[in-house]
């Protein structure tokens, strides 16, 4: 007899039993055991409420989730640090408040668990029909359980990231290009590293040209070796000519897909349209277009320039200064070393992986100097794919195991640190 419920649907259900069960847990927990760091809550400029002493609901809002609570509640303004933060995430929270009571803190709370939710299933359909069901729920494990993935339950702009990321992945693959448009015109209102998805986008409108580009190497190849063999063959002597050529550089140029590409390349002007957007609401909101830009100096953390600095990054990379803090976390330097173990296996499986990987990893590793790289790590779905493909195979139950309990581990520290106003990413 078939199953009442699709695979899909029992994956939902036993996601919502367990985030009913994570968060009634935290809630009881934070009952029993409240540890909340008052010289880190009273020493920061922006945390909810902003006024008075820390209450319950404070363990919801500590670090970023207040920004975020601040601008849904205030908005944008001249001079505030919270500008560093983009106003996708905040916008949205405004708008469905009035739905939850007028609660901010409760709607971030209902968004960020209801939007992964539907991040985390379109990602197991997505990757099963590429690579298989074993594979797929292998890798929604890892996503569930990695350390980061504590903030796609919290009022934190991963949850719409990760989904948005997700659709515009699933628009290209399947050539739905309607909600490819919609993703990618909004991820650069969601978070900086938005911006960076027109590399994807490039790969996926060129990825027709590939049996073109590999004829017309492989004709450049042929040339260079002919072209020397008739070298040597002469003596330097002047030679009657090559013959043989496979075909002529006309023909291959006929044969380049300018039709196909065409229709794709308006693609790659989405992220810049939603950049140009973002722009334009920031100066509507502050007087300055650039007051996002103004605002990260606060933390001096993340920088432009930071993507070509090398020495840098690589001197950054060798010197941990804690297992985990703001900077030199020994953690996030080690979750980098796994996205790294992860790419000779996506160079197998699909080499636009690494694309994304790329946009969603290496580049935010390399602009913060692996600051909150646990945290951004979670958004890096590329990894998770590999880890369930490769773990995810019976000989590798052992590792498997392993993986899951390690992470889940650190998860559960990374929890308690992060709802005590302790740094978790």
């Amino acid at each position: 007899m078939p199953s009442k419920f699709s695979d899909s649907s029992k994956w939902g259900l036993w996601i919502v039993v367990l985030k009913v069960v994570y968060l009634g847990a935290l809630c009881w927990s934070v009952r029993q055991w409240p540890a909340m760091d008052r010289e880190a809550f009273f020493g920061v400029e922006t945390r909810w409420p902003r006024g008075g002493d820390p209450v319950f609901a404070s363990h919801w809002a500590t670090w970023d989730a207040a920004h975020y609570l601040y601008l849904s509640e205030l908005g944008y303004r001249p001079g505030v640090p919270s500008c560093a933060f983009y106003p996708l995430w905040p916008l949205l929270v405004r708008i469905v408040a009035p739905v939850m009571a007028g609660s901010h803190v409760v709607t971030g709370l209902v968004l960020a668990n209801g939007l992964s939710l539907a991040a985390w299933l379109l990602f197991y359909r997505i990757v099963r029909c590429r690579w298989g069901k074993s594979a797929a729920a292998w890798a929604l494990v890892f996503l569930i359980a990695f350390p980061g993935a504590l903030f796609f339950q919290f009022n934190y702009s991963e949850s719409l990231f990760l989904l948005l990321i997700l659709l515009l992945w699933w628009g290209l693959e399947r050539a739905r290009h309607g909600w490819a448009c919609l993703a990618a015109g909004l991820l650069p209102l969601a978070r900086g590293v938005g911006i960076f998805v027109v590399l994807p986008i490039a790969w996926y409108v060129l990825k027709p040209s590939a049996p073109w580009l590999k004829a017309r190497l492989a004709q450049a190849s042929w040339l260079a070796v002919e072209t020397w063999r008739a070298v040597l063959l002469c003596g330097g002597a002047r030679c009657s000519g090559l013959g043989g050529v496979p075909s002529s550089g006309g023909a291959i140029l006929a044969a380049f897909p300018w039709r196909v590409v065409a229709g794709r390349a308006w693609l790659m002007v989405l992220p810049l349209l939603g950049w140009a957007a973002y722009l334009a609401l920031m100066g509507t909101w502050t007087g300055d277009p650039f007051e996002g830009f103004v605002a990260q100096r606060h933390w001096n953390v993340h920088a432009i320039g930071n993507l070509w600095n090398v020495p840098k990054f690589v001197l950054g990379f060798f010197t941990p200064t804690e297992w985990h803090a703001f900077r030199g976390s020994l953690l996030d330097r080690c979750v980098f070393v796994l996205l790294l173990y992860c790419l000779p296996l996506l160079w197998r499986l699909d080499k636009g992986l690494l694309v994304w990987t790329y946009s969603l990893g290496v580049l935010p590793a390399m602009s913060g100097t692996f600051t909150s790289f646990t945290r951004f790590a979670s958004c890096a779905f590329p990894m998770f794919i590999a880890l369930g493909v490769f773990l995810g195979r019976p000989e590798r139950r052992f590792l498997r195991r392993a993986t899951v309990v390690i992470f889940a581990t650190l998860h559960a520290v990374l929890l308690w640190r992060f709802v005590n106003f302790r740094w978790a990413g």
